[in-house]
């Protein structure tokens, strides 16, 4: 009896242990929710934000529809074009606002609103110079090479059945990326600088073919266009993979018809950094070492 009672407890504490031992997926979520990083697939904006934006960040959403309002108006008057407006930041004395573009040319970008929050008032609507106008210029570079840009859509979509990476969410997108034409994939910046006649063409409401032809026509600078390839690791945590990357890159320089730009291609790891939306790690091209370069083919 005594051998049987031993043997039952034994059995009961080996039971418990293995209970202890199983993963707890409500503690694992807590674990993730505190972490500053967190898987990219699982990654929507949450957690992003700007120094010094807590409590203008409450007075902004408190305030979400006059601040919408604005950044509207803003658009509408300034550039003529009707915007989304994704997400709303606290910053330093401001809000931040995330909008894109609901028709062509598409880009995502973003305006700055005072905000005076020892008087409750909301200010004016203003962007860092030449931003918006750089968004913008990069959504008619993208319809002056559409073909190109559909072929570089094709790219990854085929490079991410190959291999097992991914792109960022939509909704990652939306509320993050405000340096012009973006995908889950990739993300491009210019300046309105660098194409000053298509630009003011749009501005006139000159028709797309004229504004196609300025773009095309205009002699290449390696520097006009900048287009970033980020892919991240599918496996939740995982680091770069050097060995992929560089067959990534290698595929993509054997790849024609793609847009004529300055490219730099990035394997990221799987986590990433809530509060900036960056990679923990990255693997791939070097910034001004060994940027691919694509020239128009026409």
């Amino acid at each position: 009896m005594k051998f049987k009672r031993s043997v039952m407890i034994m059995m009961m504490l080996f039971l418990l242990g293995s209970c202890s031992l199983m993963p707890n997926k409500a503690n694992e979520k807590k674990r993730e929710e505190a972490s500053e990083y967190m898987p990219v697939q699982d990654y929507t904006g949450q957690g992003y934000s700007f120094d010094n934006g807590e409590e203008t960040g409450k007075f902004a959403n408190q305030h979400r529809k006059q601040i919408v309002e604005k950044a509207k108006q803003y658009f509408s008057q300034k550039y003529h074009l009707d915007i989304t407006v994704h997400h709303i930041y606290g910053a330093t004395d401001a809000a931040v606002v995330f909008v894109e573009s609901k028709r062509d040319p598409k880009f995502h970008t973003s305006v700055i609103v005072g905000i005076d929050l020892e008087n409750k008032k909301i200010g004016n609507v203003g962007a860092y110079e030449g931003s918006v106008e750089g968004a913008i210029t990069t959504g008619l570079y993208v319809m002056a090479y559409e073909k190109e840009f559909q072929k570089l859509d094709e790219f990854c979509t085929a490079i991410t059945k190959e291999y097992p990476i991914i792109g960022r969410t939509t909704e990652a997108v939306d509320h993050t990326v405000d340096s012009g034409y973006a995908t889950p994939f990739y993300y491009t910046s210019t300046s309105n600088l660098l194409f000053p006649e298509a630009y003011k063409a749009f501005i006139q409401k000159e028709d797309n073919r004229k504004i196609e032809q300025l773009i095309t026509g205009k002699s290449f600078d390696k520097e006009a266009m900048m287009i970033s390839l980020t892919f991240y690791m599918k496996e939740k945590h995982r680091l770069p993979d050097e060995k992929m990357a560089k067959e990534v890159i290698e595929k993509f320089k054997k790849t024609v018809g793609l847009p004529p730009g300055d490219y730099a291609i990035y394997i990221n790891s799987n986590d990433i950094l809530k509060r900036t939306g960056t990679a923990k790690e990255d693997k791939g091209t070097t910034s001004g070492v060994d940027d691919i370069i694509i020239k128009p083919s026409k």
